[in-house]
């Protein structure tokens, strides 16, 4: 009969959550002919919006890289808040932010303060870096620090959260949206991302 340490070790084996990845399920490297063709019809998807971009550079981990430019999908602009450069990101994130950006519109939002798009690093929880890789090194996440609006304001995430609802409400398209993962805010994770908004794109890879 196993000692009581390991008669709990089997119950907490029996019952724990599997851990999974913090990638799209079907997600490989290099990317499967399933992630290809799933990339080739969203690139098609761009062309049809008349959404204006072109190939990005062959960028690590990023299945499908795009370039927006300029840096506008659907009427609303990303704005890079630190840095320059290309700013490569998957396609399936610029469809996404193209579909929901009428509904943004909708709500005075212009654009997008942005930090960080494309880094390939590793999720931090509670400050400390962990092994599990980021949506943000394979494209399909921004970070997003402020909302510039119609009349001229700018919303900033970390000292308007708690009182300007618009905040939220624009949060709420891409809550709603389907092409977006639940997004990371000052409301459900405060401790760490208690000064911006982590919006992720879905990739989502029919099982072969």
């Amino acid at each position: 009969m196993p000692a009581p340490s390991s008669v709990l070790l089997l119950l907490l084996a029996a019952t724990a959550p599997p851990k999974r990845p913090n990638m799209p399920v079907g997600w490989t490297w290099p990317p499967s002919p399933a992630m290809r063709a799933i990339g080739a019809e969203c690139t098609r998807a761009l062309d049809e919006a008349e959404l204006s971009w072109r190939r990005g550079p062959a960028t690590p981990k990023i299945a499908t890289p795009v370039l927006l430019s300029p840096m506008t999908a659907g009427g609303v602009t990303l704005v890079p808040l630190r840095g320059k450069g290309s700013y490569p990101m998957d396609c399936h994130l610029a469809r996404a932010l193209h579909a929901v950006a009428p509904s943004l519109v909708e709500q005075g939002v212009v654009a997008l303060g942005f930090r960080t798009l494309h880094e390939y690093r590793t999720v931090r929880k509670r400050g400390r870096s962990t092994k599990i890789l980021s949506r943000h090194a394979i494209g399909l996440a921004v970070d997003v620090f402020e909302l510039h609006l119609d009349d001229g304001r700018v919303l900033q995430v970390e000292r308007d959260w708690a009182s300007e609802p618009r905040l939220a409400q624009a949060v709420a398209v891409f809550a709603d949206s389907e092409l977006f993962r639940t997004p990371l805010t000052p409301a459900n994770d405060p401790h760490d991302h208690g000064d911006h908004v982590h919006l992720e794109a879905h990739m989502r890879i029919p099982l072969e």
